[in-house]
């Protein structure tokens, strides 16, 4: 009886995860840095942009294992970066958030706190929201209202030190940046935390 009671939980938690995930958008995500005295960069749908509106709390989640390719010359200045997720937490103040109206767009400075490679420190960015119209192309109907009607833009930058990944197998030095364009904001709903992870 128990086993099937155990059964029975996990095809139902499981398909909780599957539930919510189907509803998350990724965000399309540029890396940039120089390893090794060659510029390297990587394009992929690995950010992820979260909205809580209990708490009014902005989350930035990147997986920099999903900038891999599958090559292993190519990938190798990601080696380091992708032993851990890159996860921003910061307050967004509901009086910034924009008007629903034609091509609104508006500039907003958000301070909080970045936790990477088990270190967290304060940090601000700046990223711009902006409205997309309904018969736009990069509407999306996710059931979210406000939050269909809006991307972001942002761009941030470190250096390894910051973290300590300089101290890795690959000694990074250089600058890492990192963009959003178009970014897509998901409510963060009750259920969901497990989803915000740091490794």
């Amino acid at each position: 009886m128990k086993l099937k009671n155990t059964y029975w939980i996990i095809l139902f938690l499981t398909s909780c995860v599957f539930s919510f995930s189907q509803n998350i958008i990724p965000s399309t995500t540029y890396a940039r840095s120089c390893y090794n005295k060659h510029e390297c960069y990587s394009i992929s749908n690995s950010g992820l942009v979260f909205f809580n509106k209990e708490n009014n709390e902005l989350i930035v989640q990147i997986d920099f294992n999903k900038f891999k390719i599958g090559n292993d010359t190519l990938d190798e200045w990601l080696i380091d970066l992708s032993e851990s997720n890159f996860v921003f937490k910061g307050n967004l103040n509901t009086n910034d958030l924009i008007g629903l109206s034609h091509h609104n767009s508006k500039p907003i400075n958000v301070s909080g706190l970045v936790t990477f490679n088990g270190i967290s420190k304060p940090y601000s960015i700046e990223l711009t929201i902006f409205e997309i119209p309904k018969d736009a192309l990069l509407f999306k109907e996710n059931s979210q209202d406000y939050f269909d009607r809006v991307n972001v833009n942002m761009q941030l930058a470190f250096y390894p030190k910051d973290f300590n990944i300089h101290k890795k197998h690959h000694h990074y030095k250089k600058s890492i940046t990192i963009a959003i364009y178009r970014g897509y904001i998901n409510e963060l709903k009750p259920g969901m935390e497990f989803l915000i992870k740091d490794k």
